[in-house]
């Protein structure tokens, strides 16, 4: 907040300059010169950083704890997340970014597991040595701990699974049209699991084009290419069989399309619209080896007062050697996942917003143990601060 002292030196460099568009003569005008040094001293102590936080606290059911094909666990739960956001504001060539954000969960009645937990942090430093020309350098940390149902049909087998990683992505941005720009970036990542089984390096490249020709229109094309190499994991043959002394490797190509949309001059309503093809091989029998198409639309109206979202999406993955069942001929492994969600949010004041949300998925394969369905509805509160 300004003291009064600097709303009249501010307030009047604007009218000076008001007049002087007017043509009024500058000898008619106020003496801006010499209010001119006291409003560069004045606006220097302004903090260059900006920080917000939110709290959310909310309660819900969820009815497939473990993402099971049969005999699904339901339980109540109770969920809590912290999020802050730190923007340096850029003033010089260097820009800086930091979000951090933590969120567990507690099942009131689940059997095989009472709790899941995730956490992740993003950091990102900008230089700009030239306008149309930024370089970046993000670094991602993140863990996540869950219980996920790997059942047979003779042993019921549960996972708890605890992974944490870091990414490292430097990314270069061309800005070479006011309505386009070109994107450029490599990646590092390593992946570690709590039983090690399938700790793995990831290297990545991608390259995206972007265009915006309006405040009310977006689209963007990218192509990125992925190289994972497992520590642990050996080669498959095409039957099933582990090829002891050998080392897993896949790599995948993935293309994206999206297209972001607001429909009035207002922004009140926002639609977002993205298609993507993968591929991915392993380096031996092709075991691995499959191919899959993906689409997902977005929905959004928000008056500021209001948030409404819907959102959906649908996958199919077709495996080239993988089978079901048994026979001569088996079939091709097939896997598709269809998911929506519904989310309403309501600001209350200033620090509070009511929120309630419900999702549906479905994960559906002519290999019966990996189909499932899971609902999951919750009601929330939220406190957000800004400074």
């Amino acid at each position: 907040m300004l003291f009064p002292s600097r709303l009249a030196v501010i307030s009047l460099g604007i009218a000076g300059s008001a007049l002087a568009a007017a043509g009024v003569p500058a000898s008619a005008q106020p003496p801006t010169e010499a209010a001119a040094p006291d409003l560069a001293g004045l606006l220097a102590p302004i903090s260059r950083w900006s920080v917000s936080s939110r709290v959310d606290v909310s309660y819900g059911y969820k009815d497939n704890l473990l993402l099971s094909s049969a005999n699904e666990e339901r339980s109540a739960f109770a969920r809590g997340s912290a999020e802050v956001v730190a923007l340096w504001l850029p003033d010089r060539p260097f820009d800086y970014s930091l979000l951090a954000e933590v969120a567990g969960t507690r099942y009131f009645t689940g059997q095989s597991t009472r709790h899941d937990g995730r956490a992740y942090v993003f950091s990102e430093l900008g230089w700009s040595p030239v306008k149309p020309l930024r370089l970046s350098l993000p670094v991602i940390g993140y863990y996540k701990d869950e219980v996920i149902d790997q059942s047979d049909e003779v042993v019921r087998a549960l996972s708890a699974i605890k992974v944490m990683g870091a990414n490292l992505g430097p990314t270069v941005r061309w800005t070479f049209h006011p309505s386009w720009w070109l994107e450029g970036q490599a990646g590092v990542e390593r992946k570690r699991f709590d039983d090690g089984a399938n700790d793995s390096d990831i290297g990545e490249g991608a390259v995206r084009l972007g265009w915006k020709p309006g405040k009310q229109f977006k689209a963007r094309l990218g192509a990125e290419q992925r190289w994972r190499r497992y520590e642990e994991r050996s080669q498959i043959t095409a039957a099933g069989r582990e090829l002891a002394g050998t080392e897993l490797r896949i790599s995948e190509r993935e293309a994206e399309a999206r297209v972001d949309f607001t429909w009035d001059r207002e922004g009140h309503w926002l639609t977002s619209t993205r298609v993507t093809l993968l591929s991915a091989r392993d380096n031996g029998s092709g075991y691995f080896n499959y191919g899959e198409r993906g689409v997902g639309h977005e929905i959004e109206w928000n008056d500021g007062k209001w948030l409404v979202r819907l959102g959906g999406k649908a996958r199919r993955a077709e495996y080239h050697v993988q089978t079901v069942g048994f026979g001569v001929q088996p079939p091709p492994l097939i896997r598709e996942e269809f998911a929506w969600e519904l989310r309403v949010e309501r600001q209350v004041t200033k620090r509070w917003t009511i929120f309630g949300q419900f999702a549906w998925e479905r994960n559906r394969s002519n290999d019966p143990l990996s189909s499932y369905v899971v609902n999951e509805g919750l009601l929330g509160l939220r406190w957000n601060w800004e400074k």
